[in-house]
């Protein structure tokens, strides 16, 4: 789990935890207080420990290589040829990133890009690209190259009636930061076109909620008035976001990691798409969609966080939040905050009702501290294993400000005064703090993971969800579990956008899905992954009417004589009384993870644009899935799917058509019919029917996608907005017009 530190730190935890004297185990599981923790494990800390991370850090070094730049311009270079514009883009990126300003081989890096995005079509980028080749030194030699670029590029701007100049986009500004006083009028405008400015107890929030507090509840929201299928209710930037990281080592390589993840695609700051990323100038990991998001994360965060990017890496996500957390509220206000919540008291948020009905919740750093961590409910070595990655952070955090001279005042190494040294236990404390609200308050932004490179010939998308980023919404936190949920969450940028998925009645409480969702998970599965987690037995109304059955829930498994179900545990009998068969889990286990891997070896081809081998090795996988994997099982999904893409790559839109299809039917066994994942399925299929010409259908399945869609993502989405050309496309075919009507 990239939220935790790597295996060698958690084990050095364990270690230290299980050598400790019993009283010493008493002493720390008897604690009241954070504090009192953090300090505990500060004491532990010792210099083994600290060379141990020190080892550690030196695998995921974060430093700039000059002689990657080389690497990854040539590996660029190779993609480029073959016309895999945008993983040629994220390779020069790369390059960029280990660059030295000023230098001949990133002025290069930056005109080859350029040419990447010319091809790609986006001109303005491109001219900006342009200009940064020529603030880095490029070459007089090669500059005939980038003027007739840049010539060019100016001329498809005037042809499309465009200035190349990129105005701020209204998704960019916080609408919680009242510092932000540049924006204001944009801000309140768009509060107001949204109808999120009225709710009188909770910033960013529709009026139709109102927060309650109950004992066995806490703060939650409920319905102020009926609620309509679709209504947005929240609009939430995040208070702290951290993109998840790929932790392959880096050192130990021979060659430098050409694969391209999340980080490559996204802005480390806004969490916006992009293509053409500009680094930080001090470190090679962290990157942005534009000189502002550079200087804000600079300002905010990144000063600090530069050169403990190898430690945040080891430590995790979750230390690396809290650690942003901390930075982003300014190290005096959270030793205010932590003094006026005393925190020699665990507990120190539980009496909430006068503030929840006195003060307006906003998305801001007292919310955040005052949400849930349930130091009581963890267990001792998990607490430990927290409090010791807190002290190594802090003694990092420590070393680094001094070094930079930044905030020296408000905090100090060792053998510094009393006082000084009590904020750095303060400090400490709310790393710990925010490591176990984390536990069970973070948040995963996830997007629609698009392949970098979709296979030459096919006009259709291929994507499924994958998480970003760890975040805290404090608002959004409020609204509690449940398995059967009335809203759905959905993600643009940093912001979340809450929607009813359903009519919501006045007097109702408003709730959404933490994880464990009825149609994926079978009771029990979602009553231990509750109170694993989130410490709490779940009385949703499908934990509360679902009946436990009589007999052991079948499996995903079935019998490969029979093909009737199988139950069991460890060994799996057939429930045909007839049939005697049986056979161990792990067998089956070990069949569906050769399966597994054969399906994303025929991704691969698919990648390659290889579709007859794709559709062979598919064909032989659907036939093994057959013999052992009960009818709806997820793997059919994901088959029938990729097999649709590969028709629609051989131009056969009726075969591929009738594969998404069934992908659909099993879809929709685990999830609901209007759930946000059938709607990205009904998208593929209307871009199958569209470009097979079947009109009617295609026409039908595109009002039932953007209906859908519209009510998780709003009208103004990209995909619904797709849809939109596509309808207006095929209504303008005789005899469409008013087709729509009947």
């Amino acid at each position: 789990m990239m939220e935790l530190p790597v295996v060698e730190w958690q084990d050095c935890a364990h270690r230290k935890w299980t050598q400790l004297p019993r009283c010493e185990k008493a002493k720390f599981s008897a604690t009241s207080g954070l504090m009192e923790s953090f300090m505990a494990c500060w004491s532990q800390f010792q210099q083994e420990e600290e060379e141990l991370l020190e080892r550690l850090c030196c695998d995921l070094s974060v430093g700039k290589e000059p002689r990657a730049v080389l690497f990854y311009k040539e590996e660029g270079n190779k993609r480029f040829g073959r016309k895999q514009y945008t993983a040629a883009a994220v390779l020069y990126s790369k390059a960029i990133s280990h660059g030295s300003p000023g230098t001949e081989e990133i002025a290069i890096c930056f005109a080859n890009r350029s040419a990447v995005l010319f091809h790609l079509g986006h001109y303005s980028e491109c001219l900006e690209d342009i200009d940064r080749a020529q603030e880095h030194g490029y070459p007089e030699r090669l500059k005939s190259k980038i003027l007739q670029r840049q010539a060019e590029c100016l001329q498809k701007l005037k042809q499309s009636g465009s200035s190349g100049i990129r105005l701020p986009s209204t998704e960019s500004i916080s609408l919680t930061d009242p510092t932000r006083e540049l924006a204001e009028d944009v801000v309140c405008d768009k509060l107001q076109e949204l109808k999120l400015d009225r709710n009188l107890q909770l910033t960013n929030a529709s009026s139709s909620l109102t927060m309650q507090f109950s004992s066995p509840k806490g703060r939650h929201l409920v319905a102020s008035q009926n609620i309509a299928h679709g209504e947005l209710l929240i609009r939430e930037e995040a208070y702290v976001s951290v993109i998840i990281p790929d932790r392959k080592p880096i050192s130990s390589k021979a060659t430098w990691d050409i694969s391209i993840t999340n980080c490559d695609l996204y802005c480390h700051h806004c969490l916006q798409r992009i293509l053409a990323s500009l680094p930080c100038n001090q470190c090679s990991f962290s990157r942005y969609c534009s000189p502002n998001c550079r200087d804000e994360a600079w300002k905010g965060y990144h000063y600090a966080e530069c050169s403990l990017g190898s430690q945040l890496l080891t430590l995790g996500v979750f230390c690396h939040t809290a650690l942003r957390a901390v930075l982003l509220a300014g190290l005096r206000h959270v030793s205010e905050v932590f003094h006026q919540a005393l925190v020699v008291k665990t507990k120190a948020q539980d009496n909430l009702r006068e503030a929840a009905s006195n003060e307006l919740y906003c998305s801001n750093y007292k919310s955040l501290f005052n949400l849930q961590a349930h130091p009581e409910h963890h267990k001792d070595e998990h607490k430990f294993l927290f409090g010791l990655t807190s002290a190594a952070l802090c003694k990092k955090l420590c070393l680094s400000l001094l070094k930079t001279n930044r905030e020296a005042s408000s905090l100090n190494a060792e053998g510094t005064t009393e006082k000084e040294q009590s904020g750095m236990y303060i400090i400490g404390s709310a790393i710990l703090l925010h490591m176990l609200q984390l536990h069970c308050n973070a948040q995963a932004v996830t997007v629609l993971q698009q392949a970098y490179e979709e296979p030459a010939a096919s006009l259709v998308e291929s994507n499924k969800f994958s998480r970003l980023a760890t975040a805290i919404f404090p608002v959004l936190s409020l609204l509690n579990h449940s398995c059967e949920p009335n809203t759905s969450v959905s993600f643009q940028g940093r912001y979340a956008m809450v929607r009813a998925c359903k009519t919501i009645t006045r007097g109702e409480e408003v709730v959404h899905c933490y994880g464990p969702y009825k149609l994926r998970m079978g009771f029990e599965e979602r009553q231990k992954l509750l109170r694993d987690q989130y410490f709490f037995v779940c009385q949703c109304t499908a934990c509360t009417e679902e009946q436990r059955p009589a007999v052991k829930a079948l499996c995903d498994f079935c019998c490969e004589k029979c093909h009737a179900g199988l139950e069991g545990e460890d060994v799996l009998r057939c429930v045909n009384v007839s049939c005697s068969h049986t056979v161990r889990r792990q067998q089956l286990a070990l069949r569906l993870q050769n399966l597994q891997q054969a399906v994303q070896k025929a991704r691969e081809h698919l990648q390659d644009n290889h579709p007859d081998m794709t559709v062979e090795l598919l064909t032989s996988c659907l036939s093994e899935a057959s013999e052992f994997l009960s009818k709806n099982h997820m793997s059919f999904g994901e088959i029938f799917d990729q097999l649709a893409q590969a028709e629609a790559s051989r131009g056969d839109w009726a075969t591929a058509a009738r594969h998404l299809k069934k992908s659909i039917q099993t879809v929709k066994q685990h999830y609901e019919a209007s759930s946000l994942e059938v709607g990205h399925e009904l998208f593929k299929l209307a871009q199958i029917l569209f470009n097979g010409c079947n009109v009617d259908e295609a026409m039908n399945t595109i009002v039932r996608a953007q209906h859908i869609l519209c009510l998780h993502y709003g009208p103004d989405h990209c995909l619904v907005q797709e849809l939109n050309e596509m309808k207006t496309c095929l209504l303008e075919l005789p005899g469409m017009k008013g087709s729509l009507e009947s």
